[in-house]
């Protein structure tokens, strides 16, 4: 529950063609891309702009389980994770967990820690799981859907808690055509064949979260290594995990002191820029860059406490933000390449030497941000929309998206000059990338709750609701 440069990306990632054949439009491999930006590696004809259950579906099919975690591609394999119990799971509801009974709540004067106390206590009074769990890897026939294999990488309690909203497989997978590699944060990272074989697997020891929120931090893939994000209420870690191997190359501890939260559920990215290539990582109230042996680059103080959507960026201009509702510190920072120590922001600052401009309430809650033709767009939770200027941060606009009512915990993805932003309900809004004002081009309804952020590949949209995968294609 971790994201181009303007016109169309440089189909350079891993190169134009992989040693399988595959090329650069038939691979979607992690979340969000093989870039983490959220961006179609070309411009197709056939990726759709309007579809509904019947139209311009090329396929549907049910998967069992829950699991907000995204499907990825690689060739005629599309993977994706999910979650099964003897027992019963705890229903999902949209809106953001339950902004009604949140303001309520703080109509009362009560402050944000009990509140969050008590939205635990009337969670755990759904229907809880308390029996075994089947985390499961699926993997489907890319042209008609089928299930080829299933494979169960783990079964037993869960190590914690979970909110509502979450799912215990809420991480996305990451494949590099030769192996599929899993993370349940809390539970281990296994590593499979594309036919399905166990190759290796790593378990790290339970941690808690903050209040059985969950897991839900992605693991990034880079040039033969995994990187692993774990922010918990004891420290938590960042890794760097050999692909071939399953050896742990490298584990820093993090320390993260708020006093409160300690937690986060942002997926880390890897920015390559022109002075270098560094992981970047939110956390509560700090973003972190290391270098690629886990060395601090430099930190940014300043941002929200609740940390869940993934930096982007656009060349030598990374893109981070993040805010809850219930918090007021809720920014958008552009930062320069190049970067070292400390470069947070004093006073009322809004640029210095690192940081291009920041926007004090920018952030998103749980969506993460794009970069797309020259813009930023920021989908927030509550259904409003902005569009920010790339390189001078002045605000297009800010506009809600459709009457109101809408929930949106999905990133919003980009092609063909247009915004896609999934709502909770199953509704996806296509928005005029390029327009100075706020326009909605098309509403599409799949009429069925969905968290999970799409993936691109074959000219096609693969959009996981609470029950089903769809594959999308414009016919």
């Amino acid at each position: 529950m971790a994201i181009v440069c303007a016109g169309l990306v440089l189909l350079a990632v891993a190169g134009l063609w992989a040693e399988d054949g595959t090329d650069a439009t038939e691979r979607w491999s992690q979340f969000r891309g093989p870039d983490g930006l959220g961006v179609a590696l070309e411009e197709s004809q056939s990726l759709p702009n309007e579809w509904n259950k019947t139209e311009n579906v090329l396929w549907n099919v049910e998967i069992p389980g829950r699991g907000w975690s995204s499907p990825i591609v690689w060739g005629e394999r599309v993977f994706l994770t999910t979650a099964t119990t003897q027992g019963q799971f705890k229903e999902p509801s949209t809106g953001i967990y339950g902004n009604d009974y949140i303001a309520e709540l703080r109509a009362q004067g009560l402050p944000m820690e009990e509140v969050l106390r008590r939205v635990r206590e009337r969670d755990n009074e759904l229907p809880e799981e308390s029996k075994e769990v089947q985390w499961l890897l699926v993997c489907l026939d890319a042209s008609e859907g089928k299930t080829l294999w299933t494979r169960t990488v783990h079964e037993g309690l869960p190590a914690g808690g979970r909110h509502r909203k979450n799912t215990y497989a809420s991480e996305t997978p990451v494949t590099d055509g030769e192996r599929v590699y899993v993370y349940f944060g809390n539970q281990g990272l296994w590593a499979y064949s594309l036919q399905g074989e166990k190759l290796w697997d790593i378990r790290w020891e339970p941690q808690e979260i903050y209040l059985d929120f969950g897991t839900s931090s992605s693991p990034v893939l880079h040039e033969g290594r995994l990187y692993i994000l774990h922010d918990t209420q004891e420290g938590g870690f960042l890794a760097a995990v050999d692909a071939e191997s399953g050896k742990i190359v490298w584990q820093k501890d993090r320390k993260i002191e708020h006093p409160m939260i300690r937690s986060s559920w942002s997926t880390p990215f890897v920015w390559e820029n022109s002075k270098r290539t560094e992981i970047v990582t939110l956390g509560a109230q700090l973003i972190i860059s290391y270098d690629l042996e886990g060395n601090e680059l430099w930190r940014l103080k300043g941002s929200s406490v609740v940390a869940a959507p993934t930096p982007i960026a656009n060349g030598d201009l990374l893109f981070v933000g993040s805010g809850s509702p219930s918090e007021n510190i809720r920014p958008l920072f552009a930062i320069r390449a190049g970067a070292s120590g400390d470069i947070t922001l004093q006073g009322k600052e809004t640029s210095s030497e690192f940081v291009a401009w920041a926007d004090p309430r920018g952030g998103s809650y749980i969506t993460s941000p794009i970069a797309y033709r020259g813009r930023v767009f920021v989908l927030y939770d509550k259904g409003f929309f902005a569009a920010y200027d790339q390189k001078s941060g002045e605000q297009i606009y800010k506009a809600r998206i459709g009457r109101g009512g809408n929930a949106f915990s999905a990133s919003p993805w980009a092609y063909d000059g247009k915004v896609f932003c999934l709502s909770e309900d199953g509704k996806t809004f296509v928005i005029d990338a390029a327009a100075d004002e706020f326009e909605i081009l098309a509403e599409n309804d799949l009429e069925e709750m969905s968290l999970a952020t799409p993936a691109i590949a074959h000219g096609s949209l693969y959009l996981r609701t609470n029950k089903h995968l769809y594959r999308l294609r414009a016919q």
